[in-house]
């Protein structure tokens, strides 16, 4: 490989929490008395910081709290969740000692909160597996902006065109185009027109190694 790093997104891509961020939100907004699916997740927050989230389901049913609360309660019922029965996406660490085999810098940028983030690697025990872990909790604007990804970079002391990115959302996909870095987007839908945009495409994370294991080897 011809780059110095590679960041990962994380909800998706490291952890299968798509479903229980979407069951969150989906026992969250019946306690408001809303029904929402988990195609509305899917089409209206996916690869959104929490505050984002919130404000997008208070604007769209005029709810009658604060979006912080909202926020507050998405993250207690999702952290509980994670705790109790997360689950690493397919291949993770395979992926993880791949890249490190080869001396390449690991990194974390997600748009979840720092309180998700230890949720999830408490879960599935990464804290040894990444050198920089950047949350868009910190940054002024989230995915699709390209900060997160900008400000991983800086941690890094690399270049953007140095960095390799892993995304599976459209949302994330656009923020680390934007950041001029290189984008796999893994994804059982990775074939959708939406995903074009990216550098490559493929179902889950074993395949980009066995991919990238097989440029080696040509």
């Amino acid at each position: 490989m011809n780059k110095k790093a590679v960041i990962f997104d994380m909800d998706g891509v490291i952890i299968d929490s798509e479903p229980l961020w979407q069951g969150a939100q989906i026992e969250s907004l019946a306690g408001f008395g809303v029904a929402i699916t988990r195609l509305d997740c899917e089409q209206l927050t996916m690869g959104k910081r929490i505050d984002e989230i919130a404000r997008t389901w208070c604007e769209t049913y005029s709810l009658a709290v604060d979006s912080e609360v909202l926020e507050t309660l998405i993250l207690t019922k999702l952290c509980q969740r994670i705790s109790a029965t997360g689950e690493a996406m397919t291949g993770v660490y395979d992926a993880l000692r791949f890249f490190a085999e080869r001396g390449l810098n690991i990194a974390l940028a997600t748009s979840s909160n720092h309180v998700v983030i230890k949720a999830v690697f408490d879960r599935l025990a990464l804290w040894d597996k990444f050198s920089v872990i950047c949350s868009a909790e910190d940054e002024k604007h989230g995915k699709p902006q390209p900060d997160v990804y900008l400000t991983a970079a800086r941690k890094l002391n690399v270049a953007v065109s140095d960095c390799l990115v892993i995304e599976d959302s459209f949302t994330g996909l656009t923020a680390a185009k934007r950041a001029g870095m290189t984008t796999y987007l893994v994804s059982p839908e990775s074939q959708q027109d939406k995903f074009a945009i990216a550098d490559a495409r493929f179902l889950d994370l074993n395949t980009v190694i066995a991919s990238l294991r097989n440029a080696i080897v040509a």
